[in-house]
């Protein structure tokens, strides 16, 4: 008789560890799936086997792809100037640029998984969701989200050990410069350029969020504006108001429209001479390629390179 409840406990532990919670991809894999992944809009993506045909819609997301030695059949063409092509996917076809993805080169390459931008591929999505493609949607803007883009791509490949490692690399390599640097830095402000307007940066910009890693004060606050606006209007008064230590530039568009824009709207004001910046030549422009796309694994190079326009010589920089 004793065995026999022994025997009764045993079974019943057994089921109960059977329905026992799980993770996510351990879910998945309980129901057949290679991966469950819940992506930045919030939506959940099944991969029902191991992805063998991927495309990438992101310039950053490439190089994590090729952090991770993963392969592609499609990607998004990449301008030299915006950002450098890992070597092995020059020959990967492109399916067009960043911003005019075709959905036609992407449907007929027949992918697995499509990864792209929160930003430029919402529509995009959906078509291609319609036809039965799986697609990661990501944020590209802050160095929480490179992380957390590590970490999916880790899963889409099957290399989540190796995607940890690069991910411990960059916090190494960023932590050595920030704590570099003094805890109460100094006051900031960074001027968007386009050649239709200019506005002011949030922390929640790729600029901004570089900024507060190197503990600079943006003299406007992300409350200043709702939802994922990550700017908001310009106007000469409020930034005289602050008066910065240090300005910062980023743009978009034609330089010479960019130039023009510029002098007519900033420059031109006799208000622009007083501050604080300008009178002691703290005024930087920023290259597009850290500051207006996500510099990606290139976080370090970019936080090394506005440090040193701050504190000059405190950390290597490309």
């Amino acid at each position: 008789m004793k065995e026999f409840g022994l025997c009764l406990i045993v079974l019943c532990l057994f089921l109960l560890a059977g329905c026992g919670p799980q993770g996510t991809n351990q879910q998945g894999a309980s129901d057949g799936n290679y991966a469950v992944i819940t992506d930045d809009r919030g939506k959940t993506v099944t991969l029902p086997q191991k992805p063998q045909r991927v495309v990438v819609l992101s310039t950053s997301l490439l190089n994590f792809a090729d952090a991770l030695d993963g392969t592609l059949v499609g990607r998004a063409a990449v301008k030299s100037e915006d950002a450098a092509l890992p070597e092995k996917y020059k020959d990967v076809p492109d399916v067009g640029p960043v911003y005019s993805v075709s959905l036609e080169k992407v449907t007929a390459l027949q992918p697995d998984v499509v990864i792209g931008s929160t930003d430029h591929h919402e529509k995009l999505a959906a078509q291609l969701e319609d036809s039965g493609i799986p697609v990661i949607l990501l944020r590209t803007k802050t160095y929480d989200d490179v992380k957390h883009n590590l970490d999916i791509m880790g899963q889409v490949y099957g290399k989540e050990d190796q995607a940890k490692a690069v991910d411990d690399k960059l916090d190494t390599e960023i932590k050595a410069i920030t704590d570099t640097v003094p805890k109460d830095g100094q006051r900031i402000a960074i001027i968007h350029a386009t050649p239709s307007a200019v506005s002011l940066e949030l922390p929640t910009s790729i600029a901004g969020g570089i900024a507060e890693l190197l503990h600079l004060q943006n003299v406007v606050a992300s409350s200043a504006a709702g939802g994922d606006n990550n700017r908001i209007p310009y106007s000469m008064e409020s930034l005289v108001e602050a008066n910065p230590d240090v300005i910062f530039l980023t743009s978009m568009g034609s330089s010479d429209k960019i130039e023009k824009r510029v002098k007519s709207d900033i420059e031109s004001n006799s208000a622009w001479s007083s501050l604080k910046a300008v009178q002691s030549g703290l005024f930087y422009v920023l290259p597009e390629r850290y500051f207006l796309l996500n510099p990606g694994l290139d976080y370090p190079k970019a936080v090394g390179y506005m440090a040193n326009l701050v504190y000059p010589g405190v950390a290597p920089h490309e």
